[in-house]
């Protein structure tokens, strides 16, 4: 192979791999490759002709991301979804942790409520029930809530357990949920579960396109 051949197809593969739409539509064959070639001169200024880079594109190992996103497909076991989710930003202070230990107490964990907490330096995110943020807001002091979000869902991503010593089932979940263009507002991983918490509108986009992926073992 040539040099400017072996530049042109380091350069191909470099658009593809920096984009899990491309890479995934191509795994599945759902790309236009004349189309592909055309939109890398256009919007990558790759400076070469359609039919060099067609070439480029069709020597990429295509049929190994198909089998990688079919086997990760297959450990993905259920999903689940629920509306009329918040998610609570709080500032982080000692008495934060025992102000939450109050309000979980209050969480009837019996009928599903949801309780999800994440805790980082500054910040707590709390994602809960909308019925119960009258609750918590009855025992945070005004000032320690800097932002909730409203009108939400969750999807819960139950998983296999072999998950947690598979590479890339996070990515591929992620990347499925890029592909629709749905924003993230969060993401929680507490093997064998992922939350994805995404606004209500985009939830059953996003459901489809998890359950699409989890089937593609069987396309």
């Amino acid at each position: 192979m040539s040099n400017s051949t072996s530049s042109l197809s380091e350069e191909v593969r470099n658009i593809i791999e920096r984009d899990p739409v491309i890479r995934n539509g191509l795994a599945r064959e759902l790309v236009n490759i004349r189309a592909l070639a055309r939109y890398m001169q256009i919007e990558h200024g790759v400076n070469a002709s359609i039919d060099a880079i067609i070439s480029a594109i069709r020597r990429l190992p295509v049929k190994e991301s198909a089998i990688k996103i079919n086997a990760l497909g297959k450990l993905i076991l259920k999903l689940t979804m629920k509306n009329r989710i918040v998610d609570v930003a709080i500032l982080n202070d000692p008495e934060i942790p025992r102000i939450l230990s109050k309000f979980s107490g209050e969480i009837d964990y019996g009928r599903g409520e949801t309780y999800r907490i994440v805790a980082g330096v500054d910040t707590v995110r709390l994602v809960i029930d909308e019925k119960n943020l009258n609750k918590l807001t009855s025992l945070m002091p005004k000032k320690s809530i800097r932002n909730i979000a409203f009108n939400l869902s969750e999807i819960i991503v139950l998983l296999d357990e072999s998950t947690e010593k598979t590479p890339g089932v996070l990515a591929a979940v992620a990347e499925e949920v890029a592909i629709k263009g749905i924003n993230i507002v969060e993401f929680m991983s507490c093997i064998p579960e992922l939350i994805i918490v995404i606004d209500e509108k985009e939830a059953l986009s996003c459901y489809e396109s998890l359950q699409r992926l989890s089937k593609s073992d069987r396309r």
